[in-house]
């Protein structure tokens, strides 16, 4: 099953680089290369508020506070701007450190600082209030994508095949970097959980990693026919959204890294995607400077229980399987005792004993019964 588009929402002249949802579920807010942000209703469908202008260049990168109160951008002109959402203002100065174009931005989870990372080889942490730089971090490659742990304790940040976990603490340091993919990690993000980093990449793979030792789980999602440039997560942490230079947005589980219904087509690059808090709404933007609305409620409702009706199924083949190995007796191995301390070889089979010997084949057995009688 393919969703349906709900709205294609228009108001930039260039291509859509980033989205971003406000946790209300209600908004979102996009930037693109036509060196704007705009925020958009989408319950209404439509531009609210800006444009926000700014940026002497293009705007990469947005990222929204988790108390909905500013923005963060970045981009081509190599600057950071915090904005005031209600104003429409810039609250600092331009944010000036970085050296090349600020790709990625990221507020801490207690909105104090805020991330960036950059072509020039850095992140850098600000301090949010001041706009003072509180850590430069420094590393062999572009870094594409950072990202806050949900405790705020940790930093990922991609770069050429690699990503690198920092600890947030003063002077903490490098904790992990983990040999990721085989080109650049253009995407990273945290199970609201913390204990999994997911990480989307130019060849073309999403692969799944401890977050605390760097081993792999599981198999890459594989399916996408070009780089991916952007991945988000479910606030719930079931499943992950994909855009790539395809054309194309994709749905994952995060349990059976397995593709969830068809892909949502574009008719140009998919360059960013965002999901709304309650996960019932999708956004993504594209080259053609286009912001379209992609209602995916239904769709996960049936991935779920297209999901559960296999994991039954399983479970029935499973207790075939077990029943198939170990067939129950038959009658000229049952014997039956003539006293009441008699024993033989054949015994265990008895009646009385063989359930409390074998309580699992026995259970199983029966549920093997029911199951064919069902039927």
């Amino acid at each position: 099953m393919r969703p349906t588009i709900s709205s294609t929402m228009r108001g930039h002249t260039d291509m859509v680089r980033a989205a971003a949802f406000f946790n209300d579920g209600e908004r979102i807010v996009t930037g693109s290369t036509d060196k704007t942000l705009r925020i958009w209703d989408v319950q209404k469908e439509r531009l609210v508020e800006g444009p926000f202008e700014g940026h002497q260049d293009s705007v990469l990168s947005v990222a929204i506070s988790h108390d909905d109160t500013r923005i963060a951008s970045g981009g081509v002109d190599m600057t950071v701007i915090i904005w005031n959402i209600k104003s429409k203002q810039k609250i600092l100065r331009l944010l000036v450190k970085h050296t090349g174009w600020v790709l990625s931005v990221c507020f801490s989870p207690d909105g104090k600082r805020l991330a960036s990372g950059s072509s020039d080889c850095t992140v850098v942490v600000w301090d949010t209030e001041t706009g003072t730089v509180l850590e430069t971090l420094s590393h062999r490659d572009w870094v594409w994508n950072v990202a806050f742990s949900p405790d705020g304790l940790k930093l990922a940040s991609g770069s050429m095949c690699t990503i690198w976990v920092w600890s947030t603490q003063t002077n903490a340091g490098l904790l992990l970097e983990i040999d990721a993919h085989q080109l650049s990690v253009q995407s990273v993000v945290w199970s609201p959980d913390g204990q999994q980093l997911v990480s989307a990449s130019e060849d073309k793979t999403v692969r799944f990693w401890n977050s605390l030792n760097g081993d792999q789980i599981g198999q890459p999602c594989t399916g996408h026919a070009d780089s991916i440039g952007s991945l988000t997560m479910s606030s719930d942490g079931s499943f992950i959204a994909t855009a790539s230079l395809d054309n194309t947005v994709r749905l994952w589980s995060t349990k059976t890294h397995q593709q969830i219904a068809l892909e949502l087509q574009h008719t140009a690059w998919a360059l960013c995607v965002a999901i709304s808090s309650n996960g019932a709404l999708l956004a993504s933007g594209d080259y053609d400077g286009k912001v379209f609305l992609w209602p995916i409620r239904r769709i996960l409702e049936q991935h779920k229980v297209q999901e559960r009706l296999k994991e039954e199924g399983d479970d029935l083949m499973q207790q075939r399987l077990i029943v198939d190995i170990f067939p129950p007796p038959s009658e000229s191995d049952v014997h039956i005792p003539q006293g009441p301390h008699s024993f033989s070889t054949n015994s265990l089979f008895d009646v009385g004993c063989f359930p409390r010997i074998f309580p699992h084949w026995f259970s199983l057995r029966f549920l093997h019964a029911d199951a064919c009688n069902a039927t």
